[in-house]
């Protein structure tokens, strides 16, 4: 198979958020902020480093707020100039004005499940390899590259494959929350020889588990439509993947850096504390304030 660029990404936004409502009623769980900065953006931002030349985003109908993010403001853009604050947007422009952005509308007719954002792009999607990133996880990796950026260039090395999957290694107890990823020859990465969906503890044979980065070959359509749906008449991503794995080789990449979801208020604390320790104008003085509450 030929060595192919990956030009474009998808991110999804469409859905409800409703373990963060109220917050969530107006405002996509992907623009709740870790720190001064949205979740989204650091999703972007991965792809960017990436060399992703287009990011498509989908949202859900009546929740225009990530399009109305990653669209210039004039307004401010002129206040902070006549203030000499213009640097505050400095770090939203290195990611705003190095990719197009578009913005797709999950098609609602499609059925429940993480597989119909994917399926509401696929008029955009040419017969090219694509990243998929679940736009509420985040790849925590202080001076090394991203977790985009890591599966791309795997899939590069691989000379153009059908699929690359990004995966971490967590402790064997915490397998059964995620699709555990068993390869052909043991270790971290390379061919993939199964994946179990939230296997039970006693059938956990790796401690790999598969996460929101990846990139899946065109191909993928082949087995992603929207009668093609699994339990319940849900339509779920994994579940093509599991066919296309049936057929075709796929690959798995250990990623460098630390895996973080923000799906829940909880994991959203954590990763918001891990951030901040990461942050030179704030880590000190935060340990500070933890040292003296946790007394």
């Amino acid at each position: 198979m030929l060595e192919r660029k990956v030009r474009r990404a998808v991110i999804t936004a469409a859905g409800f958020g409703t373990r963060f409502l109220p917050a969530t009623k107006n405002l996509p769980k992907e623009m709740l902020p870790i720190l001064d900065t949205p979740i989204i953006h650091y999703v972007a931002a991965e792809c960017v480093e990436a060399g992703i030349e287009e990011i498509i985003v989908v949202i859900r109908p009546g929740n225009e707020a990530v399009m109305n993010y990653f669209t210039p403001s004039k307004q401010l853009e002129s206040y902070l100039i006549e203030a000499g604050k213009e640097k505050h947007l400095q770090t939203y422009y290195e990611v705003a004005d190095r990719a197009h952005f578009v913005f797709v509308h999950q098609n609602p007719r499609f059925p429940y499940g993480n597989g119909s954002p994917i399926l509401s792009v696929k008029h955009l999607i040419d017969d090219e390899p694509f990243v998929v990133c679940w736009g509420d996880d985040l790849v925590l990796n202080p001076g090394g590259p991203g977790g985009v950026k890591q599966v791309v260039d795997y899939y590069v090395e691989r000379g153009g494959a059908y699929g690359v999957l990004a995966t971490t290694k967590v402790p064997r107890e915490e397998v059964v929350r995620y699709g555990m990823v068993d390869l052909m020859n043991g270790g971290e990465e390379g061919q993939i020889k199964r994946i179990v969906e939230k296997p039970k503890i006693e059938d956990v044979t790796s401690e790999l588990v598969e996460f929101g980065r990846m990139v899946l070959s065109q191909e993928i359509f082949e087995y992603l439509n929207e009668t093609n749906t699994g339990k319940d008449g849900e339509l779920w991503l994994m579940d093509s993947i599991h066919q296309l794995l049936s057929k075709r080789p796929l690959y798995a990449k250990t990623i460098q850096g630390e895996f973080l979801t923000t799906g829940d208020p909880l994991r959203f604390l954590k990763a918001s504390v891990k951030f901040a320790m990461q942050r030179d104008d704030l880590a000190s003085d935060f340990k500070e304030f933890l040292k003296e509450e946790i007394k």
